[in-house]
């Protein structure tokens, strides 16, 4: 069984896979709380995969916190893709994670990976199996605190999924903007790739996927485990 840890900009989510399957997933806030959670009833763990958006967590210190574990390294592993990225350093563990589920479930295909996160990231693979990059935008919340946070009287509002073309108070010009600005981003991007790719698999993922799904008039197929997905088969991958 593996442990895949996927460490982000607020909380620590982790999933238990059993060969391909997830038989386990959970949200927590710190990475000892998952240890006390599943290290007892889960003798049968090998392995723990890991994903640090923010780079404060090494190899090490996961080492100390799961010894019964090994502990692996995303950027130490050989990929099921070809890489075209020019600064392979910089690319984060979360979008490489993406490509690789990419390669996985939707083989010999075009795909544009969208992950709707703290950030918007835009991945793209080729069919014949290289990731040439992509893009990375703000996030939507980060899009709402920004107008509060560089504005004197903008209120931070909570996004909703519903918009329209006019908002009658402050609060709802806010969200019509935001919402609204991030669709038609995610469209403009889809249709950019589309124009060059007659052939395009779309895959919308991450915290804001199902509220961005309705939006979207494009083709979606909205995958809330696709990241976690990516870090198993590349733990199975190098293990075969």
């Amino acid at each position: 069984m593996h442990l895949i840890l996927d460490i982000g900009n607020t909380n620590v989510k982790y999933h238990l896979f059993d060969q391909e399957e997830c038989v386990l997933s959970a949200t927590v806030d710190s990475i000892e709380l998952v240890a006390r959670q599943i290290l007892v009833n889960f003798s049968a763990l090998s392995h723990a995969i890991f994903s640090d958006v923010r780079g404060v967590i090494t190899k090490e210190k996961l080492q100390h916190i799961f010894p019964q574990l090994q502990v692996v390294e995303i950027k130490s592993l050989l990929f099921p893709f070809d890489s075209h990225y020019a600064t392979p350093v910089t690319l984060g563990d979360d979008r490489i994670a993406l490509v690789a589920a990419a390669t996985k479930k939707y083989p010999q295909q075009n795909c544009l990976i969208i992950d709707a996160g703290t950030c918007l990231t835009y991945d793209f693979i080729s069919q014949e199996g290289a990731y040439l990059g992509g893009a990375i935008s703000p996030g939507i919340q980060m899009r709402f605190k920004s107008l509060n946070h560089f504005t004197g009287k903008l209120p931070l509002v909570q996004p909703q999924s519903f918009f329209s073309l006019f908002g009658d108070s402050t609060e709802t010009a806010i969200n019509n903007g935001v919402m609204a600005g991030i669709v038609h981003e995610i469209e403009g991007q889809i249709n950019a790739y589309q124009k060059k790719y007659s052939s395009l698999t779309v895959i919308l993922t991450g915290g804001d996927a199902l509220h961005l799904s309705k939006s979207v008039k494009n083709t979606i197929f909205a995958e809330p485990n696709f990241l976690a997905e990516g870090m198993n088969y590349l733990l199975d991958y190098n293990k075969n």
